[in-house]
């Protein structure tokens, strides 16, 4: 799933709202403007996302977790020791007008 426009902002905050705390929503924002493979990973560091979100990377980390119990996010395999994850395509499969044109990958 991936930001391609202001629309798309306004419906992953809709998505969100009132179902995810403020950190997890700028989690979930990060991941959907990040670069991604085709397959919906982030391959960014962690420490680098954290950094743009004004977080420390424990709370950074700490959020995904969170979000990965709660099926918003998905691990996508390894990189050394690094995890790979991506957001949950079944989480934005929805394609209300406002969403679109967002996609889910790999699904």
């Amino acid at each position: 799933m991936m930001i391609h426009d202001t629309e798309d902002v306004q419906y992953l905050l809709r998505k969100t709202g009132r179902v995810l705390n403020p950190n997890q929503r700028i989690v979930v924002m990060l991941y959907a403007s990040s670069e991604q493979r085709p397959d919906g990973t982030v391959m960014i560091k962690a420490s680098e996302l954290a950094a743009t979100a004004g977080m420390t990377p424990p709370v950074f980390s700490r959020t995904r977790k969170e979000l990965v119990a709660a099926g918003w996010m998905e691990e996508t395999g390894r990189v050394g020791s690094v995890k790979l994850y991506r957001l949950a395509p079944a989480m934005f499969e929805e394609q209300s007008p406002a969403g679109r044109h967002l996609h889910a990958v790999g699904s």
